[in-house]
């Protein structure tokens, strides 16, 4: 995904928003009915920063006379999707295998290539968030992996079957 437009720039924004606002509440709304404490703690904590991530996405979303990016604010539906069937986990090992070995890796590397195709002077604001956003969400896979390997060991992940395939099924989540 190279954006050639203001228009294309908007749409993978709002996107990228509308992405970390489904993470915050997906995580946040996981916190009440989970048991282990330390796994409390992770969701809540962790659910914030998404929230802060996306508005980072808002601060940068291209705004200008004539540009309506009120339509762009939809999700891909693949995406949807593999959100979908992430919010509807309730064993806590699905979920933290689900977010942690499947969601979060692959909007990492979503976000690692969005950063490589961005235009240096152009999006210079928008590389700056994505570096705060990137710093973020390597912390908190590393962190969440941990919290896996303690909980359920490192070899199990039994969450992935549930998500596997939607997540294969994604397309690019900007582009």
């Amino acid at each position: 995904m190279t954006p050639s437009t203001i228009d294309d720039t908007a749409r993978a924004i709002a996107r990228a928003r509308w992405l970390e606002l489904r993470c915050f509440e997906i995580l946040g709304g996981w916190v009440a009915s989970t048991a282990e404490p330390e796994v409390k703690l992770l969701l809540a904590r962790q659910s914030h920063h998404h929230a802060w991530h996306a508005e980072l996405f808002e601060r940068v979303r291209p705004t200008a006379s004539g540009l309506d990016v009120t339509h762009h604010d939809e999700s891909p539906s693949p995406w949807r999707g593999l959100l979908a069937e992430l919010e509807v986990l309730t064993a806590t090992t699905d979920r933290l295998a689900g977010a942690y070995g499947v969601l979060f890796p692959a909007k990492l590397a979503e976000y690692e290539r969005w950063l490589g195709e961005t235009d240096p002077v152009r999006d210079a604001p928008l590389r700056r968030w994505l570096g705060f956003v990137l710093a973020d969400e390597r912390a908190d896979l590393l962190e969440g992996r941990a919290v896996v390997d303690q909980i359920q060991g490192a070899d199990a992940a039994p969450g992935r079957a549930a998500v596997g395939a939607a997540l294969a099924a994604a397309g690019p989540l900007l582009g």
